[in-house]
């Protein structure tokens, strides 16, 4: 409940001008992304990333996809910084920053910004402090500024929920600003932030009320850029400002002084951790559901498992830390019937709000879904059933699909089977009014069984869609486990798929050309050919990235000059996904190139920014920071847009050096080291299995 009775509509706008330094984030979102527990705000980071996450955990499909995007538009070579920051303070801090540029200063600022998920945060964070942009910045303006900057944009929001009834009593614009301007001013009374203000306006010539005026330049670079409309760029803002409204009033500060770096030190365990081996599965009370059987509208017997709603709490309340997947096993159907779970909404809400990564996995003999509960916006479907949230039910079927259903599609793509197909569905239900939930912003895992081991090598798991093509899914084996990782619900099935082409017989790359093949990543010419020597395109990277991903296609929307929406690349809705998840960009002019040849460390640049997509969850502590840039003979022919891009993939052993000691930044790719880098991202993105010799 909110502390004072301010109306939706004024606590929304007291949110929206508190929008700060980011162009399209509320204060809170400078800080990224962690659990989704219902944590407070204080004046540590820790505790602000907490609530962040719970804000984050409000966002739909569409809207992290927007903010992806600006994130990475910030991170092309095409965003000129000079023209967001003021010509007096980029004067300023050319001098006091001296040898570091003020716009280098910036972008590295604008990394910490963009991080939606807590390990890239802190990964950004801690690699800020160590550069020289970072290292120079806290010398001349004092050790933990950067901190106390984050502070200030954060309790600048809890503020606003602490004011006093007789604050705000109309909700119109002109009383909400000048709430706001008293509320900056009481902070300023606090003699660190005023001492800040003070320093930022000697050294740079402005103080904080100039920085947040920076957020109209980046937004208008970002749509000059093509990144963003004007539109997207006010739907982002509101999706913030929503989201915020709906995570409701921060708790209040807590005294934590707990480390948020990336190596924190040793913790005191759980009185009672899971015993070497134990699972973190949660199994269902007592008494907590009923199976019954019921004939749809279509006439088919459906069994399904009803959880009470009275146990909803009672479940929740076996959540913790360490177990934080709901078990819910399914009754075995006759033939001809369908299994499905029927699951209080409430579950979802209350277990994300207690463990930000907890699951409920329906699971059958032949299959299990693991759907994340963050992943289910109650507040979105109850608006679309024109119901109120508790009578909202989600229900989730797993079943086996008869083969006799997608013989066609099987025949068509000449689909060797390794394990029967199976459907998932999850769907939102209040009375007689259903809405389906098809996509989702984070991988849904879902576990396929075989009756064999699978072949790492030569298996994959394949999405069967409803035109009959087939797309191409991430996923891991284990003995006869596969775990798919989709960002859709549809029907799936593991295949074996031997692929070989006629150009490839042997060489360094043939291991990793042949085992993308088999994962129908890469498909090669319609002669059998691979063309292992000839270089790639923007066009055919971008269809790789996409493929390997997994990512879900888009119809073209005719964003480029130069492409029809006819071309090979276009017409099935690959190039449009990867420019809606900031995989690729367009160029100035508005055209895409896809014919123009990628050089060496455009495609580190892409592959980076496949890295950061949030739900790729990329482990960044795996990075080997011995290694630098300066490794390489030619490190200053890499441009200053390429840098990070370059580093992470060389710390990250995706990308290695030429035999002479360079990098060759600027040399061409060819479609066969192109294939190595895939492959090696792919591995270790945890996407895809090592099975290659080193």
């Amino acid at each position: 409940m909110k502390k004072y009775p301010f109306s939706n509509k004024a606590v929304k706008a007291m949110l929206a001008a508190t929008i700060m330094f980011a162009p399209v984030a509320p204060t809170s979102g400078l800080l990224g992304e962690t659990t989704a527990e219902a944590s407070a705000i204080t004046g540590t980071t820790c505790d602000a990333i907490d609530r962040v996450t719970l804000i984050y955990s409000k966002f739909n499909a569409n809207e992290m996809a927007l903010y992806d995007r600006a994130r990475d538009g910030l991170a092309s070579e095409n965003f000129d910084w000079s023209m967001v920051l003021d010509s007096t303070v980029k004067a300023n801090l050319n001098t006091a920053l001296s040898p570091v540029t003020a716009e280098g200063m910036a972008k590295k600022f604008a990394e910490i910004i963009y991080n939606p998920n807590a390990d890239q945060l802190k990964t950004s964070y801690s690699a800020f402090l160590s550069s020289a942009e970072g290292s120079k910045f806290e010398s001349v303006m004092g050790s933990g500024t950067t901190d106390t900057i984050l502070k200030f944009f954060v309790d600048a929001e809890r503020a606003l929920w602490d004011v006093g009834a007789g604050a705000l009593l109309s909700g119109d614009l002109q009383s909400i600003e000048s709430l706001i301007a008293g509320i900056q001013a009481d902070l300023l009374n606090d003699s660190d932030y005023a001492a800040l203000n003070s320093k930022l306006y000697q050294v740079m010539g402005t103080d904080l009320e100039g920085l947040y005026a920076m957020k109209d330049k980046i937004n208008a670079e970002l749509v000059d850029n093509g990144v963003l409309t004007a539109n997207e760029v006010t739907e982002l803002r509101n999706a913030f400002v929503d989201a915020a409204w709906r995570a409701g009033e921060p708790a209040d500060p807590s005294s934590s002084t707990r480390d948020c770096s990336l190596n924190p030190p040793p913790v005191t365990p759980p009185l009672n951790p899971p015993a070497p081996g134990e699972s973190n599965n949660i199994t269902l009370p007592e008494q907590a559901a009923e199976v019954v059987k019921e004939k749809n509208p279509s006439g088919r017997v459906e069994v399904i498992t009803k959880i009470f709603a009275e146990k909803v709490d009672e479940i929740v309340g076996l959540i913790t830390q360490e177990k934080d997947s709901v078990q819910v096993k399914l009754e075995k159907p006759a033939v001809g019937e369908a299994a499905k779970a029927q699951i209080p909404a409430g579950l979802f809400t209350k277990a994300a709000l207690k463990n930000g990564k907890a699951v409920v996995e329906v699971s059958t003999d032949e299959a299990s879904y693991k759907l994340p509960a963050a992943q289910i916006k109650i507040a979105d479907l109850a608006s679309k059933l024109g119901a109120n949230e508790q009578d909202v039910q989600i229900v989730i079927a797993v079943n086996v699909v008869n083969e006799a259903d997608v013989k066609d599609s099987v025949d068509k793509n000449k689909l060797k089977l390794a394990s029967k197909v199976i459907e998932f569905t999850v769907t939102a239900e209040a009375g007689t009014k259903t809405e389906p939930v098809s996509k989702f912003s984070a991988y849904v895992e879902r576990d396929i069984t075989g009756e064999f081991d699978f072949d790492k090598e030569n298996s994959a798991a394949v999405r069967l869609n409803t035109d009959g093509t087939i797309s191409a899914i991430p996923t891991l084996f284990n003995g006869k486990t596969a775990t798919v990782k989709s960002l859709t619900n549809s029907k799936y099935t593991i295949v074996e798929n031997d692929k070989t082409f006629t150009d490839v017989k042997s060489g360094w790359a043939q291991e990793y050309i042949e085992t993308l093949g088999a994962k129908y990543i890469i498909q090669g010419k319609a002669t059998g050919e691979f063309e292992p020597g000839k270089h790639m395109t923007r066009a055919e990277f971008a269809v790789l990235l996409v493929r390997a991903l997994g990512l879900p296609t888009e119809q073209y929307d005719k964003s480029f000059k130069d492409v029809l929406g006819i071309e090979w690349f276009a017409k099935n809705g690959e190039l449009t996904a990867a420019v809606k998840y900031g995989v690729v960009q367009g160029k100035l002019d508005g055209t895409f190139a896809p014919n123009e040849k990628i050089t060496r460390a455009q495609a580190a640049a892409m592959v980076e920014r496949a890295m950061k997509i949030s739900f790729v969850e990329y482990d960044f502590s795996q990075l080997d920071k011995t290694k630098t840039l300066n490794d390489f003979k030619d490190a200053k022919q890499v441009g200053s847009w390429a840098k990070s891009g370059v580093e992470a993939v060389y710390q990250a052993g995706i990308v290695k050096g030429k035999g002479d000691g360079t990098f060759n930044p600027n040399g061409y790719t060819q479609r066969n080291e192109m294939a190595a880098i895939l492959a090696n991202f792919l591995v270790s993105a945890q996407l895809l299995d090592d099975t290659f010799s080193k």
